[in-house]
């Protein structure tokens, strides 16, 4: 089970990221998950958002280089050790995790990690089959 994820490229100047989210909130779309990289002169954020195609749709009207890609989401007991139960079972099935971040919603509740990896099919497998909590684009969407 997938979800989308926004990549937006940019310059590592200030305002920029303003523009972005103006953009998105004018265009009433919500932000689930962020995450920003940046480099000297380019940053790449990545985002969870309510419509991924709208908020492309909109940050190029703006300007904006963007892609959407498909990428895991789990839900966890938000607990010390939890975030290594995953890794260890996706390093013992030989999946490289690319990137990834977190959320959480209420405190001591779920923590939610995004992630992006390199065999993505045989990660699901590995993940549901050890009960991990595969989370749908619908699911991110309810979350508050």
């Amino acid at each position: 089970m997938t979800t989308q994820q926004l990549s937006i490229f940019m310059e590592n100047k200030p305002g920029r990221l303003v523009q972005v989210n103006e953009a998105l909130a004018e265009a009433n779309i919500d932000i689930r998950a962020m995450s920003l990289a940046d480099t000297q002169d380019f940053g790449i954020v990545r985002m969870i958002v309510s419509d991924c195609e709208k908020a492309q749709a909109v940050l190029k009207e703006k300007g904006f280089m963007s892609t959407i890609t498909k990428v895991l989401c789990i839900a966890m007991n938000d607990q010390p050790g939890g975030l290594r139960t995953v890794t260890r079972l996706l390093s013992e099935a030989d999946i490289n995790i690319d990137y990834l971040y977190a959320c959480i919603t209420i405190i001591g509740k779920n923590a939610y990690i995004v992630m992006h990896v390199d065999k993505e099919d045989k990660a699901c497998e590995i993940l549901k089959a050890a009960g991990v909590h595969m989370v749908c684009a619908e699911e991110l969407a309810e979350l508050g």
